[in-house]
């Protein structure tokens, strides 16, 4: 027990002694920690270990930034890559067409869900994937196609006041209010999906 209590003493009270005195001196160290001198002696050969200063040279600061960006075309667009639409690629552009019109953004995807399952079902060439004039108007692309339809809903539903599909179904497919409202349940639940 006095070999422990010997060395303790030696380890650790004679150096903390060695640096008191050293302090009450009034010099100072070196603020290098890998080599540290008062008058010229180096500490690390008197001491069986290094010493540090308690507070760092600089504190470091760190920085982020936060951007926001428009969600709706990835939503539409893995939306519709999911079911292999063609019209994924336009997703951006259908967005697009949406703020430029005024109308619900998701109003045209559902539509062309509920009409031809994301443009997967349409006569051949006619980029018709809402099943305009029961399929047989003809487009002469998917940007003219989509316009076209944004357009359309514009002007000859949301500002007669139709906006939901239950509004709008009586005057796009008449046929499904007889039938109890498919068409608007259809579409209502694609818009929901995409919400």
């Amino acid at each position: 027990m006095k070999k422990a209590s010997l060395i303790f003493a030696w380890l650790f009270i004679a150096p903390l002694t060695l640096i008191i005195a050293l302090l009450a001196s009034n010099q100072t160290f070196d603020t290098n920690p890998n080599v540290s001198k008062v008058k010229g002696i180096s500490i690390n050969s008197v001491l069986p270990y290094k010493l540090y200063t308690a507070v760092p040279g600089q504190v470091g600061a760190q920085s982020a930034q936060v951007y926001s960006a428009d969600a709706r075309g990835e939503i539409l667009k893995q939306f519709l890559e999911d079911i292999n639409s063609p019209l994924a690629l336009y997703s951006d552009f259908i967005v697009e067409m949406s703020d430029k019109y005024q109308i619900d953004f998701r109003l045209i995807t559902a539509i062309s869900m509920q009409e031809s399952s994301g443009g997967k079902v349409i006569p051949s060439d006619s980029y018709n994937a809402w099943g305009f004039e029961n399929g047989a108007t003809e487009f002469s692309s998917w940007e003219h196609a989509i316009e076209r339809v944004a357009k359309t809903l514009k002007e000859g539903y949301y500002d007669k006041g139709l906006v939901t599909p239950e509004q709008i179904m009586p005057k796009y497919a008449p046929p499904s209010v007889e039938k109890g409202g498919p068409w608007a349940k259809g579409v209502q639940y694609f818009m929901d999906v995409l919400e």
